[in-house]
This record gives C-alpha cells, structure tokens and sequence, in this order.
C-alpha cells in the first residue's frame, strides 16, 4: 500500500487535493495556512476568525495577494485599503442560498474565502475536511459537530473540547460515517504511535508521559507571563494554561482517554527528570520508583520537551536478553523515547489519514477514564464568573473519571461563565453544587448527553 506521500503526489499529479477549512487563525492556524499552501495534493479553501483584525494581519503576514482573496461576513467591511478584494455580504448566522452559491462558485478557483463567521465554513460543498485551530472548548462543540452534520472530517487541534466532550462527539462521527479525531503533532498523538508500538509488540505499558520545558507555576496569570508569552510568540492565555499546568493535565486526560492509562495521583506526580533519569523514576515504589501502579500517565519537567515518553516492561526472558543486546538496557524497565512533536506541522498527516483510509490519529476509544477538574487559581468569592482556562481565576487538575464523578467535580471545559454560588479557598477544587449556569449552551448540552451514555468509574 502506497504512503501517504506518494497518494498525496498522485492526487496532486492529477489536479485534484484534499479541500480544507481553517477555524482559527492563533498560532497554529496561521501555520496551517502558510504550510497547506504549499503543500502538494492539498489545498485550503477557506479560513474563519471572530477577530477581524487577525484576519486582516494574518493576510498580510502570509503575503496572500487581494486577487486571491474573498471576504465573506463582517470581515467584507475591513475598511477602504482593502476595496480591491472580492466581498460577499452575510447577515445573521444563517447564510442565504444566493451567498451559498457565490462562495460554491469561488471556492477553490484560485481563491480563499476568509470569514468571521463560521458558518461559512460548512457552506463551501467541496470542503472535506475541516480544522478546528481554535483552542476553545464551545467553538470546538459547533465547530465539530456542525462538520459532521455536514458529513466532513474534524481535525481538532482543540483538546480542551475533546477531554470535555470527545467521546459524545466521536460517536456523533462515527453514527454519521465519518471522522472525528484530534490531530497528529501534539503529545496525546506522538504519544499514542509509541503507545500502540508497544502495546501490539505486547509489552507492558508502565508510564507514559510528556517533558514540560516551562516553569510550573498553579498560580500564573496573563499579566503575570504577558512579556514571556511575547518572546516565545504565543499569547498570554495560551503561555498561562502551559505554565500553570492546566495544558498539561489536557493532554495527559486526551492520551487516558484513548488509551485506558489512569493517572497515578490526583495532578500526576510531575518529578523533575532528565532523559536518562526517566527508567529509574517512573517505576513501581517497591524497585525504588514513584509510581503506586502500572499504566498510568504523567509528566516530567527536565530537558525531555519537546519529547514525549513511554515505559515499558517484558517478563519475556529471551525478548529480555534482545532488547540488552541491542543496548536497551537490563531491565526489568525501559524507555521508548520520541524527542519531538511538530504541532500543527503534523496536521496534515491526520488530514490524510482521514480522508484516504476514514482513519483517525487519536480518538477517547476507552471513553471518560480521566477528567480535568476545576480548582480555585486564588480565594474566590461568591458571585465572581469564573473566566476559564489560562486566565485568572482557575487551573485543572487531571483525576480520575470515577472520583470526579463521585464527588461532583466541575470540568475545567465547561467551567468558563459559571457565577459562584459561594466562597471558594484557594487550591480547592469547585463542584457542580457550588455554581449556577447562566446559559444552556451547546458544549453543556453536549456534556449532559455524554454524561448519560457514558458511565465509565475506572
């Protein structure tokens, strides 16, 4: 069977690409953008933003050309400098057929429709996959299920939806024939390739976990890392939900999820570590290790990042005897090591798996087995809206699903725009009880569906 690359040369060689659409243009979305276009047999067709102004920086920076573009929604009104670029008028969220059509006949003519309204996204007929970029757990729900409903893959980059509500959505796909999964490039996915190595060459899983390269700090915020997020090119909330661990705990419930590994504590353990300390810290606390059980995921904070890690046992005495000979090490622990994840860069590759094999990167295969519970950033008082994740007011711990369950906790993804009912301590962790929902939204709605399909207490 032919790789991905060279089905990717054959469809271009022919004409014909795979159609993308872009939500999101952060960081990651613009990087979409620029590499796609560039990229043999795959093309994007249109890209949506809320923030005109990131629309109208994102194509200048990207030297996209006025005759190349179209600018559907508000994003038509960018102002006079931009009256040589084609426009298409759209009012209220519900595109009208006549619009529809304009864009159908544009889309993909050596042109891309750039949007603030998302919907535009899913009116473009040719469009097979669309990429949520966006990194905000009710974006994520419409983005996502909208796309189904228009029966095309979702690529999401948005991990804090897919811990939230991934496997309500994943079912949502597979009920409609197509794909939903997170993208390859972030550590859930580079984690899961070493994870399935090892699981189908029958290892024994013992600890899979990530290098964290920022300082961990429960208690940052986005004026705290404003200038720090600056020199690295991100944004402060973005910068805060890594350096206050939240990302972290995100990521670890993303590979949980699909894999069945549990954390081993309440937040993982996080021990400071180097590559060649990893074998000797994650094993069992009877051969002078941290860990309480086997299979079970974490962090460690040392020179790993950007790498992630997994590892692994045998009781195999001659598959014992090999992996010392190949200079592996003598056991009875051993370490599979990839010291790279590509981010966005690496989407494409989810793209094509999606649209040549109908296969997915990474998915919640096992269900909720791990949640990201909402704890208090500081001493919170009643009736404060809690502003969510990589902001002031709140961080995630990683728990395991059963305990959060028993003890009511509230996801950090559903967490933003709840009012406090009462005082909460700093470091403790926020229930359902103690919050009110000041609107039904489509990402809680989600949420309570899952909740009742899904009753996993591992």
């Amino acid at each position: 069977m032919p790789g991905l690359n060279l089905k990717l040369r054959d469809l271009g060689e022919k004409g014909e690409s795979i159609k993308v659409a872009i939500a999101g243009v952060g960081q990651m979305g613009r990087s979409l953008i620029s590499h796609i276009r560039d990229m043999e047999g795959m093309q994007v067709l249109a890209v949506a933003n809320r923030d005109i102004g990131k629309i109208a920086s994102i194509l200048k920076e990207l030297e996209i050309s006025d005759d190349e573009i179209v600018l559907a929604g508000a994003a038509s009104r960018l102002g006079p400098e931009n009256d040589s670029i084609n426009k298409i008028i759209t009012e209220g969220g519900i595109l009208q057929k006549s619009v529809r059509e304009k864009l159908n006949r544009l889309a993909g003519k050596g042109k891309l429709i750039v949007a603030d309204d998302l919907n535009v996204l899913f009116a473009i007929d040719d469009v097979n996959v669309v990429i949520d970029a966006t990194g905000n757990p009710e974006a994520g729900a419409f983005i996502a299920s909208t796309a189904i409903l228009h029966k095309k893959h979702i690529i999401t980059l948005n991990v804090e939806a897919d811990v939230t509500i991934g496997p309500y959505l994943k079912k949502m796909a597979d009920d409609a024939g197509v794909v939903y999964t997170v993208s390859a490039g972030d550590e859930p996915a580079a984690l899961k390739e070493l994870y399935d190595f090892a699981d189908i060459l029958g290892f024994e899983v013992i600890a899979a976990g990530k290098g964290k390269n920022n300082p961990l700090d429960r208690y940052a915020n986005p004026a705290s890392l404003k200038e720090y997020a600056r020199s690295k090119g991100s944004s402060p909330n973005m910068m805060t939900s890594f350096v206050d661990g939240t990302k972290s705990m995100i990521e670890m419930a993303c590979i949980s999820n699909s894999t069945g590994l549990v954390p081993d504590c309440r937040g993982m353990h996080g021990p400071k570590a180097d590559i060649k300390d990893l074998i000797n810290v994650f094993r069992l606390k009877e051969d002078g290790g941290i860990l309480s059980g086997k299979g079970v995921v974490d962090f460690a904070i040392g020179n790993l990042a950007p790498g992630v890690f997994l590892i692994y046992s045998t009781k195999n005495k001659m598959i014992k005897a090999d992996l010392e000979y190949l200079m592996l090490g003598s056991g009875p622990y051993y370490l599979l090591y990839r010291p790279y994840h590509l981010t966005s860069i690496e989407t494409p590759l989810s793209v094509a798996r999606a649209y040549f094999y109908g296969e997915s990167t990474i998915t919640p295969d096992c269900g909720m087995v791990s949640e990201v519970i909402t704890l208090a950033k500081r001493d919170l008082k009643a009736g404060e809206v809690i502003d969510g994740i990589g902001k002031y007011m709140v961080y995630g711990l990683i728990e395991k699903y059963g305990k959060a369950k028993k003890k009511n906790l509230l996801p950090i993804g559903i967490s933003e725009g709840c009012v406090l009912k009462k005082d909460i301590e700093k470091d403790k962790p926020i229930e359902y009880n103690d919050v009110s929902f000041v609107k039904n939204s489509l990402l809680q709605e989600f949420r309570r569906s899952q909740d009742k399909l899904f009753i996993y207490l591992k």
